[in-house]
């Protein structure tokens, strides 16, 4: 795999021979990228943010339609779960697969932030938009001071 040379024998632009080193790792990652699915890790991106009257949560689900994600609000417990499903073309053999068939479940905790009743959820270019609206009891209220 490696090739033994000696330190008067290596080019000076390398003198120690990290360019083998290198390139055997390097190879060795090609060969690991080639066998492993690299998309099935169960993960989805997700981006949470605060507003002054909501809660909003984007969560990337690339190739997943909206019959196969689910929003569930239970005890100030939201759940996203979503699942895509890969299917071939008949007739046609699969030679590499880097998006594969995912599942992947994630829970947040609202306790009583947030009201259930108005929570909303979208699903467009292949982003999930979860519009969770917070409780009157959580809702920030700037106080006006007045002098005495």
């Amino acid at each position: 795999m490696f090739e033994y040379r000696s330190f008067l024998d290596r080019p000076l632009t390398d003198p120690f021979g990290w360019d083998d080193v290198f390139r055997g790792f390097d190879r060795i990652l090609r060969e690991a990228d080639r066998d492993i699915g690299l998309a099935s890790t169960g993960y989805a991106a997700a981006g949470f943010e605060e507003e002054n009257d909501r809660f909003v949560l984007r969560v990337e689900v690339p190739g997943v339609t909206e019959k196969d994600v689910h929003v569930d609000f239970h005890d100030g417990v939201l759940t996203v779960s979503a699942e895509r499903q890969v299917t071939e073309p008949e007739g046609f053999a699969v030679r590499r697969r880097e998006r594969g068939a995912q599942k992947f479940s994630r829970s947040y905790a609202f306790g009583e932030r947030a009201d259930a009743e108005k929570t909303t959820a979208e699903l467009k270019d292949g982003v999930l938009t979860v519009s969770i609206a917070k409780a009157a009891v959580a809702q920030k209220k700037n106080i006006a001071v007045k002098a005495a």
